[in-house]
C-alpha cells in the first residue's frame, strides 16, 4: 500500500491518468490526496471531478480544499459578489462553472467539494494547500489555526491563500505538504515545508509525493487550458 500527495491538478486529467500509469496505482489498496486546486484552468476539470468523485466513493481518493475550491463554493453560494472574480480568465473559473452545469451529478459534486477539509494530518505529515496561520511572535505555524484564521477583507482562510514569505513549519516538526506556490522543482519552501505544485496547467507537469518514502513522482506532457 502507497499513499501519494498529489500537486495542484487544475483540470489536467490526462496528466494525472498518465502519472497514475507511471506510478503503478493499485486502485484496491493505494491511496491518493489532493492538496487542493483539483479544479479550473483545465479543459477537462468536468471529466477530472466525476472520475475523482468515483473515487472517493471506492475509497482510494480524497482532497482538501484550495483557494480554488473556496472561490468556487463563494461563487455558488453568492454568483453577483463573486462573478467577476471566479470567472475573471487569469482565475479559470469558467471550466468548472459549465462543466457542474452540464453534469447530472453538479450538485452533488459541488456538496462534495464542499466536505473537503482544510487540512489533513498524520502522526509526520500535514497537508495543507497553501500554509499553516503563524503563530503570533513566532516563526511557526499551528495546524489548529486553519479554520480560524481568516483573511480581514474577504473572509477566506488565510491557509488556502499564503504566499512566501508568508508559509510557515510546524511547530511540532511535523513535515508540511503544501501546493498553490508553483516551483520548477519540488522540494523544501522553508525547513520543514514540501511545495509539490509544479503548475501543471502552465508547464504540463504534475508531481507525486509517495509519504513512506519520501520520494517524488512526475510526468510531463502538452496541458490542457481553456482558452
Amino acid at each position: 500500500m502507497a499513499t501519494y500527495a498529489v500537486g495542484d491538478i487544475h483540470g489536467q486529467y490526462h496528466l494525472l491518468v498518465a502519472l497514475l500509469d507511471r506510478v503503478g496505482f493499485d486502485f484496491k489498496t493505494d491511496r491518493l490526496i489532493s492538496v487542493g486546486d483539483v479544479i479550473d484552468r483545465g479543459t477537462d476539470t468536468g471529466l477530472l471531478l466525476e472520475k475523482l468523485y468515483e473515487g472517493s466513493r471506492d475509497g482510494w481518493f480524497s482532497a482538501i480544499k484550495g483557494n480554488h475550491e473556496e472561490l468556487l463554493l463563494s461563487y455558488w453560494r453568492e454568483p453577483d459578489r463573486h462573478r467577476v472574480d471566479y470567472l475573471n480568465p487569469g482565475f479559470g473559473g469558467r471550466p468548472t462553472v459549465e462543466a457542474l452545469e452540464k453534469s447530472k451529478k453538479g450538485k452533488k459534486l459541488l456538496e462534495w467539494i464542499e466536505a473537503w477539509p482544510l487540512c489533513l494530518e498524520t502522526d509526520t505529515f500535514i497537508l495543507v494547500h497553501a500554509s499553516l496561520p503563524r503563530i503570533q511572535g513566532s516563526r511557526f505555524g499551528d495546524v489548529d489555526l486553519c479554520p480560524q484564521r481568516k483573511e480581514g477583507a474577504t473572509g477566506f482562510h488565510t491557509c488556502l491563500w499564503a504566499r512566501p514569505p508568508e508559509i510557515f513549519p510546524s511547530y511540532d516538526q511535523r513535515l508540511v505538504i503544501s501546493g498553490h506556490n508553483i516551483v520548477s522543482r519540488p522540494g523544501p519552501g522553508k525547513e520543514g515545508i514540501l511545495l509539490i505544485d509544479t503548475g501543471a496547467y502552465r508547464t504540463g507537469v504534475l508531481t507525486f509525493f509517495r509519504l513512506e518514502d519520501r520520494t517524488f513522482h512526475q510526468v510531463q506532457e502538452k496541458p490542457r487550458v481553456q482558452s
